[in-house]
């Protein structure tokens, strides 16, 4: 049985007209894959350097592990989270109970999803860090990436992303800078002051 119009309620009314005024459905576009020029492992390390980020080249994860395990310091001065399987930081989330804690760390350690050779990017999400504001608030940042892993532009990166999974994603693509003021290259103005993408 349906409703009389002047039963329902406004809200309904405005979706019943809004309803009745549907456009028909028409399909998207084709869209081509625009090529993208160079090597991609090539570009992403290019990029990522031009972003004042730093690119560490090793032959497996195992070593990527052990050159985290050899370069950063652990000590109650310099705080580190990870969130790597086989890598362990010297601080938990438990002890970071809200999100702002992270500022009191040195450094944060995870394992980027992919990257972008066009634009030196990581794909990253909230797990990446065990929560975002870890990789936000850091003073340094690390980030291992299976460089089998690294497509050529946005859109063949973007094929592969499956967002249902997820609450959000974000694309790292170096340390934090400015140069607003006079023109001035500030690195880490408003977040890391370095990151460094060890590829295996």
């Amino acid at each position: 049985m349906t409703k009389d119009n002047n039963t329902l309620s406004a809200r309904d009314r405005i979706l019943a007209r809004v309803r009745a005024n549907r456009p028909e459905a028409v399909t998207h576009p084709e869209v081509p894959v625009f090529p993208i020029a160079g090597e991609p492992v090539e570009n992403f390390i290019n990029h990522v350097e031009g972003f004042d980020g730093k690119v560490v080249n090793t032959n497996s994860r195992e070593e990527a592990l052990a050159w985290l395990r050899d370069n950063i310091s652990q000590s109650d001065s310099y705080l580190v989270y990870s969130g790597v399987e086989g890598y362990e930081g010297n601080v938990t989330l438990d002890q970071l109970p809200s999100p702002a804690d992270a500022h009191k760390l040195s450094a944060s350690v995870g394992e980027g999803i992919l990257g972008i050779g066009e634009t030196g990017s990581v794909l990253v999400e909230p797990e990446t860090f065990g929560r975002m504001s870890n990789g936000l608030l850091a003073i340094n940042l690390y980030l291992l990436l299976d460089r089998t892993k690294i497509f050529p532009g946005l859109q063949e990166a973007y094929a592969q992303m499956d967002l249902s999974k997820v609450q959000y994603t974000s694309l790292f693509s170096g340390p934090s800078a400015t140069a607003d003021i006079e023109a001035v290259h500030i690195t880490g103005a408003q977040g890391p002051v370095s990151l460094t993408v060890l590829l295996y």
